[in-house]
């Protein structure tokens, strides 16, 4: 009886620090992507731009692995949200390498649009 409380402690203890551990992943992804937004909105250079990109995309791709839930059956998945993300940081970081900054510029405020709407949806601040 105790070896089965014991481990039922420690089951729940680990799964509890388990979802601390994606809570604190998620925030500091979020985090990743603010800063390296900022970033690259200040790049004088395309590779300033690609390495904020980059970034960028790693934090959205290691965010993607927290599956979020929301009340509103019409919100887009956070997974949907997740990709139209990465594809936009794709889109504008081909223009970058293109050589075309200023138009990469213009085209990753649609970043920004893609995280408004996932924060819309699935911030509870």
């Amino acid at each position: 009886m105790i070896k089965k409380t014991l481990a039922t402690v420690i089951f729940s203890a680990a799964l509890s620090f388990s979802s601390l551990s994606f809570a604190g992943n998620l925030e500091h992804n979020m985090e990743t992507l603010a800063k390296n937004f900022k970033a690259f909105n200040k790049a004088e250079n395309q590779k300033d731009a690609l390495k904020a990109l980059d970034n960028m995309k790693a934090a959205a791709l290691d965010a993607k692995k927290v599956k979020l839930k929301t009340k509103d059956p019409k919100a887009p998945t956070s997974d949907a949200l997740y990709d139209q993300l990465t594809a936009q940081i794709d889109s504008t970081r081909a223009l970058v390498q293109a050589g075309k900054l200023d138009q990469a510029k213009v085209e990753g405020k649609k970043i920004a649009a893609v995280k408004e709407r996932g924060h819309a949806v699935y911030n509870h601040h």
